[in-house]
C-alpha cells in the first residue's frame, strides 16, 4: 500500500467551480469533490484552513465571510464582480448560509467516512498580494500591522520582505488563536504548521536569535495540542513543512532539532516552495538525521518543474512522467510518504496546457491520467515500473549565507589540440530494470557554435550513442536545441547517476538535461 499526503489549499475548491460557471456549491458538490480520492493511494489530507485569515466562520479571528461582507458593505464588490477570488468568496458565503456549516467540515468529515486520516493545515505567514495595498485575501490583521513586517527598516523590496515577523510577539499570538480555535473547532488526525507560507518569518539579521524565540513559540503549539488531546480523547500530531535542507532551515531560524528531540513533531515535510519540484533534495541525509526518532519524513514535491530560475520565469507544469520520476526519486531515498502540494483537481478542460506539438499534457485536468498518478505515486515499485523522466532541477527557498544549490546552467567550451573539460550533473532515478531503456536528453542553447558529432556525453563512465536531435517535450524550455543520446543497459545501473557533457570543438551552454527511462522493450 502507498502512502501520498494531498494538501489542498484555502480557496482552489471554489475558484475553480467558479470559472467553471457554478453560481451556488452544494452539499453534494462538497462531499463530492472529497470522494473522487477515495481508493486512490492517499492516506492523510490536510486540508488549509485559510491564507493570512481564515476561510471558515472564525469567531476569534477575522475571516473570509467577514471581509467579503465588509467589501460589498463599502461597495468594493458586487454581483457583477470579475475578480475570480473576490466573486469565488460568494460561494464561500453562500455554502454557509445553505448550510450552517463550513466547506472545511464538510471535508473533514467525509475524509473520515473514507478511510483518510483528517489533518488540518495552517500558513503561517501567507502573504499573497501582500504588495497590493488593499487585497480581499489580506486579514485585518495583516492590515493593521504593516509595521511588523520581517523588513521594516527599510522600503520593501522583494516579495518575501513583506511578510510578518514572529519577533514581534502580537504575531505569534495571533498565530497561536488561530491554532487553538481550529484545534477546537474541528477534531483531527492532527494539525500542520505550513512555514514554507512563508519561511522568511524572522527579522532580517535576527535569523540566529529567532532560533530561541521560534523554539519557545513551538512548546506553545505543543500545549495546545496537548489539551485538544485530553478534550477529544484521542492523539492529534504536529507536522511541519520546511525547506529541502537542515542547514537551510536552521539558517532560517527553524531548529528542528531541538523540536524533535522534545518530541513535539511527528512529521516534517520537506519541500521547495513552489517554482519547482526539487529532484535533489538530501532525503537520505534527513532520514539519517531522524533516525531512531518517531517522526514521520514526507518528501514534498510541487506541481511546476524545471530546471533553473530563468529570467522571465515561465511556469512548467509536470507531466505524468516527470511528476512520476521526482517520487520514484524520493522513494529511493527512504522517503515515508510522497506530499503533493498543489495537485489538485481541475474541472475546467479550457484550462488544458498545450506544447508546441500539439499535445495535452495536463496531469490534473485529465481525470484518468489524475487517478492513475494518484493510485501510483505512493509505491516505489509501481513509479519505478512506470515511463519516466528525471529532470536536473533547482530549488527555491534560499537563506543567507547558504551557498545556493543548482546545477545548471552550465559553459562548454573545447578545442581539439586541448583535453576537453567536462561538466557533471547527478540525478538520482532509483532502481532501473534490465528491461527498460536508458537515455540521456540534454538542451542546448538554440545559437550554439558546435558540430554535434563534437559532443561527448557519459553516463556513470560510460559513452552514449548519439539519437539525432529530438523535438521539445513539454516542461522544456522551447527557445533550445534537444538532443537524444542512447545508454547502453546492461542491468547494472546505479539508483544514482552522473552526466558528463563536453565538447570537442567550439562553445555553448547546457541549459536543460534528463534521463529518460522508458517502459520495459
Amino acid at each position: 500500500m502507498g502512502k501520498i499526503f494531498f494538501n489542498e489549499d484555502p480557496n482552489h475548491f471554489v475558484i475553480s467551480r467558479k470559472l467553471a460557471g457554478y453560481k451556488r456549491i452544494t452539499m453534494e458538490d462538497a462531499r463530492n469533490f472529497i470522494l473522487q480520492y477515495k481508493d486512490t493511494q492517499i492516506t492523510d489530507f490536510f486540508v488549509c484552513l485559510g491564507a493570512s485569515g481564515a476561510w471558515y466562520d472564525s469567531q476569534k479571528t477575522d475571516n473570509i465571510i467577514q471581509t467579503y461582507r465588509r467589501w460589498v458593505a463599502e461597495g468594493k464588490t458586487n454581483e457583477n464582480e470579475t475578480n475570480a477570488v473576490v466573486s469565488s468568496v460568494r460561494l464561500v458565503e453562500n455554502f454557509y448560509k445553505d448550510y450552517g456549516t463550513s466547506l472545511q467540515a464538510v471535508w473533514l468529515d467525509t475524509l473520515r467516512e473514507i478511510g483518510i486520516n483528517p489533518w488540518i493545515s495552517i500558513r503561517m505567514n501567507d502573504i499573497h498580494e501582500a504588495g497590493m495595498e488593499e487585497s480581499i485575501l489580506h486579514s485585518e490583521f495583516y492590515r493593521k500591522n504593516r509595521h511588523k513586517n520581517r523588513v521594516s527598516h527599510r522600503e520593501p523590496a522583494g516579495y518575501y520582505d513583506y511578510a510578518l515577523d514572529y519577533m514581534f510577539e502580537e504575531v505569534r499570538e495571533h498565530y497561536l488563536t488561530m491554532i487553538e480555535e481550529a484545534l477546537e473547532r474541528f477534531d483531527v488526525q492532527g494539525v500542520e504548521l505550513d512555514f514554507m507560507r512563508e519561511i522568511y518569518s524572522i527579522g532580517v539579521g535576527r535569523e540566529y536569535e529567532g532560533i530561541a524565540v521560534i523554539n519557545a513559540f513551538m512548546r506553545k503549539v505543543y500545549a495546545l495540542v496537548q489539551n485538544a488531546e485530553k478534550r477529544l480523547g484521542h492523539t492529534v500530531k504536529i507536522a511541519v513543512r520546511l525547506p529541502d535542507t537542515p542547514e537551510k532551515a536552521l539558517r532560517l531560524g527553524f531548529d528542528f532539532f531541538d523540536w524533535v528531540e522534545a518530541g513535539i513533531v511527528d512529521c516534517i515535510t520537506v519541500t521547495p516552495r513552489w517554482a519547482s519540484s526539487d529532484n535533489h533534495m538530501p532525503i537520505d541525509l534527513w532520514k539519517k538525521i531522524l533516525k531512531g526518532k518517531n517522526v514521520t519524513l514526507a518528501a514534498g514535491q510541487e506541481i511546476l518543474i524545471g530546471a533553473y530560475n530563468r529570467r522571465g520565469f515561465l511556469p512548467q507544469y509536470n507531466t505524468y512522467e516527470t511528476a512520476i520520476a521526482t517520487a520514484c526519486t524520493h522513494h529511493f531515498q527512504k522517503a515515508d510518504a510522497i506530499y503533493l502540494f498543489n495537485y489538485m483537481d481541475a474541472i475546467k478542460k479550457e484550462e488544458s496546457l498545450k506544447t508546441a506539438d500539439g499535445r495535452d499534457y495536463s496531469l490534473c485536468l485529465d481525470r484518468d491520467i489524475y487517478k492513475k498518478f494518484l493510485c501510483t505515486a505512493g509505491d516505489y515499485d509501481s513509479a519505478a515500473a512506470a515511463h519516466r523522466r528525471h529532470l536536473v532541477t533547482y530549488n527555491d527557498v534560499h537563506a543567507i549565507g547558504v551557498a545556493a544549490r543548482k546545477q545548471l546552467p552550465v559553459r562548454l567550451s573545447g578545442k581539439r589540440e586541448n583535453p576537453t573539460g567536462f561538466s557533471a550533473l547527478r540525478i538520482a532515478t532509483g532502481k532501473i530494470s534490465p528491461s527498460q531503456c536508458v537515455s540521456v536528453i540534454l538542451g542546448f542553447s538554440a545559437g550554439a557554435t558546435f558540430e554535434t558529432e563534437d559532443l561527448r556525453v557519459y553516463l556513470n563512465a560510460k559513452p552514449c550513442r548519439f539519437a539525432g536531435e529530438q523535438a521539445p517535450y513539454a516542461q522544456q524550455y522551447p527557445d533550445m536545441k534537444y538532443y537524444r543520446f542512447e545508454a547502453e543497459n546492461n542491468g547494472n545501473f546505479s539508483p544514482v547517476s552522473v552526466i558528463e557533457v563536453g565538447v570537442c570543438e567550439g562553445r555553448t551552454e547546457l541549459h536543460w538535461a534528463e534521463i529518460e527511462i522508458s517502459e520495459e522493450k
